[in-house]
């Protein structure tokens, strides 16, 4: 133990994590590219090649391990693997065998996502989650990709399941304008249905239902072919609190957006936690930030004590193993993001010593990326890219947090790291 370092558990991982349609580009058999390309669009702009991680694979995996991270996160995609249904491309499996490869002749750890809020297009025009059949298609999925993929030992079967729960009301309440309308009509034309069709847009019975039995689906189906992988699901978790007077509102939103999911999944391997901010309830009966504090980019509350609090409530509901699979801050200002990793992994931290068992942290993100509806201007990485010419430019933040991971404590400096990486040195790749 080093004098006024907060150290944390012995094999407590330390990574980053991104998803395909985010960072790969082109990802022509998705539901997602369809509605990108829909006119008007919900979509401020389409993905087009994202950050080409579908051919620089290697190289981000070169440049995650020289930071001291030790594992990374990503999806396979669903609309590659199997581009038609019962179709399986084992050109896109492949590729996806020498992204674990990639991973593992570097020293590390690959985590896979098996569906990270994109779908076939096909099977979003069969209605996606509202389908069903679903979740046996679901099931086929992972039951094929993890027969036919081997190196990893960490799956999450859906990411944020319980996401549309809190954000499809909001969402669909502010398509009233004759422009919004034309957006949801164009984007139910490409989908050959209802807007439902589209994860983001999931009915909460859908959720509740065939979301939560996909998930148990397809944990069984990766289980069903190797026993020993360590397979959970990840939540979106905001850190809910009230005005004096309005505890029952928050109380309620804990109840419609985490209970019934959190409950469903109790003794899985572990819970994905995914926390960006916190919503306070208020006695108007209204919900959203803390007035006259900061925000993101994102409009969320710059609020890195967050992360702490949700992962003491899920502990307390669950009693099940939590991996930190996202968290993360929105904008250029990049001493800030350094700054917001080590107040909440210094929260997280007094959190693990009451007794949560957190068994690891995965920033979001690895790199500047695609982040859906917004398009590429929120910038949530570790790494910037100048999209132009695809060429990297480490942040001092990842040189921050790859310290932290080496040393596997808060308050000590790894000073060779810096000198190897140097502070947002631009990386040909």
């Amino acid at each position: 133990m080093i004098d006024g370092a907060k150290s944390f558990p012995r094999g407590f991982v330390w990574g980053a994590a991104t998803a395909a349609h985010q960072v790969e580009g082109g990802n022509v058999n998705s539901d997602c590219w369809a509605l990108e390309h829909a006119s008007p669009s919900l979509f401020r702009e389409p993905s087009g090649d994202a950050v080409d991680q579908y051919h620089r694979f290697g190289d981000d995996m070169a440049i995650l391990a020289g930071l001291g991270l030790q594992a990374y996160r990503f999806s396979i995609e669903w609309a590659r693997i199997e581009p038609a249904d019962g179709v399986f491309s084992q050109a896109a499996l492949d590729h996806y065998q020498r992204c674990i490869d990639a991973c593992l002749s570097r020293g590390l750890a690959p985590v896979l996502t098996y569906h990270h809020f994109t779908l076939p297009l096909w099977l979003a025009r069969q209605g996606g989650m509202t389908n069903p059949a679903f979740p046996d298609r679901f099931a086929r999925f992972c039951e094929h990709a993890t027969r036919r993929l081997r190196g990893f030992d960490t799956a999450c079967t859906i990411n944020e399941l319980n996401l549309p729960l809190f954000i499809r009301e909001p969402l669909m309440a502010r398509m009233t304008s004759e422009r919004a309308l034309a957006r949801i009509a164009a984007a139910e034309a490409v989908l050959h249905g209802p807007i439902d069709s589209f994860f983001l847009y999931t009915p909460r019975d859908v959720i509740l239902n065939q979301g939560l039995t996909a998930h148990a689906k397809g944990r069984d189906a990766i289980k069903s072919v190797r026993p020993e992988i360590q397979v959970g699901v990840t939540f979106a978790v905001q850190d809910e609190q009230a005005e004096p007077g309005a505890e029952a509102l928050r109380d309620q939103r804990r109840d419609d957006f985490y209970g019934v999911c959190l409950d469903a999944v109790k003794g899985d391997d572990f819970i994905g936690v995914q926390t960006y901010s916190r919503v306070v309830s208020k006695r108007d009966g209204s919900s959203g930030p803390e007035d006259g504090h900061p925000r993101t980019v994102m409009g969320y509350e710059d609020r890195p004590q967050a992360l702490a609090a949700t992962c003491r409530f899920v502990w307390e509901r669950t009693h099940t193993p939590i991996l930190v699979t996202e968290n993360g801050w929105a904008g250029e200002d990049d001493a800030r993001r350094g700054a917001f990793v080590q107040e909440a992994l210094s929260e997280l931290h007094g959190a693990i010593a009451e007794g949560v068992d957190v068994r690891g942290y995965f920033y979001w993100s690895l790199l500047d990326n695609y982040e859906w509806a917004a398009g590429y201007g929120p910038k949530f990485g570790l790494i910037g890219v100048d999209r132009t010419t695809q060429q990297r430019r480490i942040k001092p933040s990842a040189v921050a947090l790859g310290d932290i991971a080496r040393a596997n404590a808060l308050g000590v400096q790894a000073l060779e790291t810096t000198k190897v990486m140097g502070d947002g040195a631009p990386v040909g790749l």
